[in-house]
């Protein structure tokens, strides 16, 4: 027997359906229970009618979208999960339920009221101990286990605390429901310390960063930069482009990334990502990426080729950027064939080269599995098209997996005597689940690295602000998290750096390598060589 890849997704979802069923229905009991007293009822009632509304707005106050009318109440959120932690205790105290469902619940909902606490806290800027996100990050990696990688930045937001009931069960089919859920929270509970062991290492991972990094070397043609604007599955929104652009002004970055969905790539969205960097395009270099998913092999039938290559080169045509990354990652799995996505990338850099030549086109690396490796040897060789590597942060990877990706990379570098040009595109950021203590480590670590290794040409920190999800430099509120003060001290240190102590001129790159001085006239503004 086999469990279905949708199973973990749907018992989770059960799970949280079941929980917010039952406070309504304990909530809903309880105010109208006579022998119960009035404060108890009047608490269960208020806690019941505002978990909903208050889970919604912890969900969201930390997007972009939801942050200006949302930000304010976001206290809502963790001030209901103490309350309902304090219902518990309150009907524990009262002894008219059996501790057989108090017990599960009062410890369940000591770790959400714990998570939320803490998640508020360091929201607004209150400096915590990185050990204080053991149970987030704990939580964090129960729901990615069960839900995928897309609920990591949301932490523990989705974990619904219970009611406790207020007097033991009559009927046979509320003790059954009772059971029930008193199973449900074991076995959450269960989850979550098991993984809670791996989270405090996680932390403790990311605390011997600062040890384990390279010395970086002082150079003065390393790019450090951000990516704007999200993933684009269209024009950015005009706050978050004048947000996201005013940021990289004020830090002074290199570098800028941006990326579009396969589907995003409209002539309206390229039009408006050109305008907003058009005034940066002589001082900055430009990388691109190309966001695949969910479409699981690169090009099957004539007609999505035809599409595909299509996007590709309104793109270069409309961004002129310096580097190109034709997939956003490689999802090659067990039994894949890679040719076939030799053949896309292939045919990816002639697209680029017949709309610019000065254009290079990196392969997209995790630096993870086998199959990374073996088309990282295909690049390093020098027996493919393309002229550079992009290593990709990894989905919900811990500090000890993003370490140990970089040293994968320096490792196959060490196999090949010309390196083609590496660029870090993006370090693991999710400061909600493990803090911005850890958030910062990371940064700083790949930084260093960058810095230590002459092949790489240069490093995107991260998102500018958040977007979707609370995983940028700066939140949607507009606080500055402790990474960017970290590249902002990176940025001014390379600005002050003298000339004499940058790296000495090497011999030119090959032609396909470097953008040309002059380019052909066109429509948007001349691009810098990388």
């Amino acid at each position: 027997m086999t469990i279905p890849p949708w199973g973990p997704a749907a018992a989770l979802a059960a799970t949280f359906a079941g929980l917010v069923a039952w406070n309504f229905g304990i909530g809903a009991r309880l105010a109208a229970l006579p022998g119960a007293g009035r404060p108890f009822r009047l608490l269960s009632g208020l806690c019941a009618f505002l978990l909903l509304p208050a889970l919604l707005i912890g969900l969201l106050a930390a997007s972009a979208a939801g942050a200006r009318v949302l930000g304010p109440l976001a206290w809502l959120w963790p001030l209901t999960a103490v309350s309902i932690l304090v219902q518990t205790v309150w009907a524990m105290a009262l002894g008219r339920a059996g501790a057989l469902v108090s017990l599960p619940l009062l410890t369940l909902n000591l770790v959400v009221a714990w998570t939320a606490a803490v998640r508020w806290l360091e929201s607004i800027g209150v400096a915590l101990a990185p050990w204080t996100f053991a149970p987030s990050l704990a939580v964090t990696t129960v729901l990615v286990a069960g839900a995928g990688a897309a609920t990591a930045p949301w932490v523990a937001a989705i974990l619904v605390p219970a009611l406790a009931p207020g007097a033991p069960a009559r009927w046979r089919h509320t003790r059954a429901a009772r059971l029930l859920v008193a199973i449900a929270c074991t076995a959450l509970l269960a989850a979550t310390g098991i993984a809670l062991p791996g989270a405090l290492e996680t932390l403790r991972a990311a605390d011997r960063l600062r040890d384990g990094a390279p010395a970086p070397r002082e150079r003065g043609e390393l790019a450090v930069g951000l990516r704007l604007f999200g993933t684009l599955a269209g024009a950015p929104s005009g706050t978050q482009a004048r947000h996201d652009v005013a940021l990289a002004d004020s830090l002074g970055v290199t570098a800028l990334h941006v990326e579009f969905r396969h589907n995003g790539a409209s002539a309206s969205a390229l039009d408006s990502v050109a305008r907003a960097l058009e005034t940066r395009r002589d001082s900055v270099v430009l990388v691109v990426t190309l966001d695949l998913a969910p479409t699981p092999w690169p090009l099957q039938s004539g007609d999505a080729q035809r599409a595909r290559l299509a996007v590709i080169d309104r793109i270069v045509r409309r961004l002129r950027p310096d580097v190109f990354v034709a997939a956003e990652r490689t999802p090659l799995q067990a039994g894949s064939d890679h040719a076939a996505w030799q053949s896309y990338y292939e045919l990816a850099a002639a697209a680029v080269r017949r709309a610019d030549r000065s254009v290079a086109v990196a392969l997209p690396v995790e630096g993870t599995s086998a199959a990374d490796s073996t088309l990282a040897d295909w690049v390093l060789q020098g027996g493919s098209p393309l002229a550079a590597v992009a290593l990709m942060a990894p989905t919900a990877p811990t500090p000890q997996q993003f370490a140990a990706t970089l040293h994968a990379v320096a490792r196959w570098a060490s196999f090949t005597r010309d390196v083609p040009p590496v660029w870090v595109l993006g370090a693991p950021a999710a400061p909600a689940a493990t803090g911005e203590v850890v958030h910062q480590r990371v940064v700083r670590f790949a930084l260093d690295w960058s810095a230590a290794h002459p092949w790489v040409r240069g490093v995107i920190a991260g998102d500018a602000s958040d977007g979707l999800a609370p995983t940028g430099l700066r939140t949607a509120t507009g606080r500055s998290r402790r990474a960017f003060d970290e590249m902002r001290t990176v940025l001014r240190l390379r600005r002050d750096l003298p000339t004499a102590l940058a790296d000495p001129p090497a011999a030119p790159p090959p032609e396909s390598l470097t953008a040309p001085t002059t380019r052909p006239p066109t429509d948007s503004p001349p691009t810098p060589s990388p």
